[in-house]
C-alpha cells in the first residue's frame, strides 16, 4: 500500500492511496522483477507526483494510469516483462 501526493498546483492537498500488484505471465521473470522493485517503485513515485486529481477521474482516467505505469515498468525491467498492473485498492482523498 502506497500513499502518493497528487499535484494540485498549490490549491490544497490531495492524495492517492493505492495498493498495486504486478501480474507476471512467465515465472522465469519473477526473480528479475523482484530484484528491480526499487526501480519500479521509483518509476511509480516520479510519475504519480505529476498526476492531478482530475487525471484520475472515471474509468478512462484509471485505464490511462494503468497503461502509463505498465509502459514505464516494462521499460524499467526489460527484457523481463510485466503483463498487467492491478489495483487492489484505489482511493483519492482531498
Amino acid at each position: 500500500e502506497q500513499l502518493y501526493n497528487l499535484n494540485t498546483g498549490g490549491q490544497g492537498s490531495s492524495f492517492l492511496k493505492a495498493k498495486i500488484t504486478l501480474e507476471i505471465d512467465r515465472e522465469s521473470f519473477r526473480q528479475d522483477i523482484e530484484a528491480k522493485m526499487p526501480r519500479i517503485l521509483d518509476e511509480f513515485n516520479v510519475y504519480m507526483r505529476e498526476l492531478r486529481p482530475e487525471d484520475l477521474d472515471g474509468a478512462a482516467g484509471i485505464f490511462r494510469l494503468k497503461e502509463e505505469l505498465l509502459m514505464r515498468i516494462n521499460q524499467a525491467v526489460a527484457p523481463s516483462r510485466v503483463k498487467d498492473v492491478l489495483f487492489q485498492q484505489f482511493i483519492v482523498q482531498g
